[in-house]
């Protein structure tokens, strides 16, 4: 009896608690996002279509805790100059291949497409691509 008790107040506090981790994660925006911050060429970003990606995974840790912020908020990714080549750079975060803190959406982009050349090319290329038509 007394492990029936124990177990039913487990089981009411994990209930209690997932409504409180479920809302803090943020719901995806709708498709159609336009990524274009300076840059010649405008992106259409889709949350569906990287529905199997984590929120964290493109929205990195920040000082140890999620952060479902634009890239561009003032202190991230906010520098639209497409040469500067720092960690605030916006085309840095979208383009850098090797050696990023985080993973950028090209390094992603080629690691999905592997050694498949034609996906690579669809997925990466400069121009007419899934990216960039």
């Amino acid at each position: 009896m007394k492990k029936l008790l124990i177990f039913g107040i487990l089981c009411m506090m994990a209930g209690l608690a997932l409504p409180v981790a479920v809302a803090q994660q943020p719901e995806a925006p709708a498709d159609g996002f336009k990524m274009n911050k300076g840059g010649k060429k405008e992106v259409i970003f889709n949350h569906s279509t990287h529905k199997e990606q984590k929120c964290v995974d493109c929205h990195h840790l920040v000082d140890g805790k999620e952060d479902y912020r634009s890239c561009t908020t003032a202190g991230c990714h906010d520098n639209i100059d497409p040469k500067d080549k720092s960690v605030n750079s916006y085309n840095q975060m979208i383009h850098k291949k090797k050696g990023a803190k985080f993973q950028t959406c090209v390094s992603c982009h080629e690691t999905v497409a592997g050694d498949d050349k034609e996906k690579k090319k669809a997925l990466t290329a400069c121009a007419k691509s899934k990216c960039h038509p």
